[in-house]
């Protein structure tokens, strides 16, 4: 009888031995699987600026990001990278190892005119493309005050602030949907904005917000239809009596 309990209990340890085994086996092999396979192709859709090879160098920037199921656990857990110049995307998978990825791109809120090229730009002053037709107008801006702009970087510039004021002033004229045709800076750092006949002269960046609103009121009120000249917004929002002066052509 005791020989038999005993039997039975070896067996017993057995089988949850040989279940203990299996289950490290299985792991085993699950963070080997993790760690080796490799994505075996990816195709970038929806890109409209060509930047398909950049969002891909920057997707799978790194040995750990090349892994196929460490980007399909990246997606499980919603902690996929941040990727420049795209505002969303989506990652499909295939049992074969190939990627798909669907990305939403920023839109283009201006343009640099910079040694006979022009680069296109989105919000965060990220430079998207260079030399391509869109189909919506955005302000171009003069880039003489520029030591450089690349492609695939940000804005840079002479003065530290140049890049943050015409990220400022772009979108604020991108939130107000008002279309310029271009932007101009002058060794003060002072901004000239061109719609149509109309020149408007808004000055350093300060109270910028309050003259955009300012113009946005003018325009709505359609004063300027027809006229040609300078409209002065620099002193706008600093508690001036006048906050616009309009000089005629």
């Amino acid at each position: 009888m005791l020989d038999e309990k005993l039997a039975r209990h070896k067996k017993r340890k057995k089988r949850i031995l040989t279940g203990i085994l299996a289950i490290v086996g299985v792991l085993a092999i699950a963070v080997t699987v993790f760690f080796t396979a490799y994505v075996a192709d990816c195709q970038i859709t929806g890109s409209q600026y060509g930047q398909e090879e950049e969002i891909e160098n920057e997707l799978f920037s790194t040995p750990m990001d090349q892994r196929f199921f460490y980007q399909f656990f990246r997606k499980l857990t919603h902690s996929q990278k941040q990727l420049n110049g795209v505002a969303s995307y989506r990652m499909e998978f295939s049992p074969d190892l190939s990627v798909k990825v669907i990305v939403t791109e920023n839109p283009i809120i201006g343009a640099v005119s910079w040694e006979h090229n022009r680069y296109y730009f989105d919000r965060y002053g990220y430079v998207m493309a260079k030399n391509i037709d869109i189909s919506s107008t955005v302000p171009v801006v003069d880039g003489s005050n520029f030591t450089n702009v690349s492609l695939y970087e940000q804005l840079g510039g002479v003065k530290s602030s140049l890049a943050e004021d015409i990220l400022q002033l772009t979108q604020l004229l991108d939130d107000n949907e008002i279309a310029v045709d271009s932007i101009s800076y002058d060794e003060k750092m002072q901004a000239v904005i061109a719609l149509g006949d109309v020149k408007v002269s808004l000055g350093s960046r300060d109270n910028m917000t309050d003259k955009i609103a300012e113009l946005c009121a003018i325009l709505d009120s359609g004063e300027l239809s027809g006229l040609k000249g300078m409209l002065h917004l620099e002193n706008c929002g600093d508690g001036s009596t006048s906050s616009y002066i309009f000089d005629r052509e």
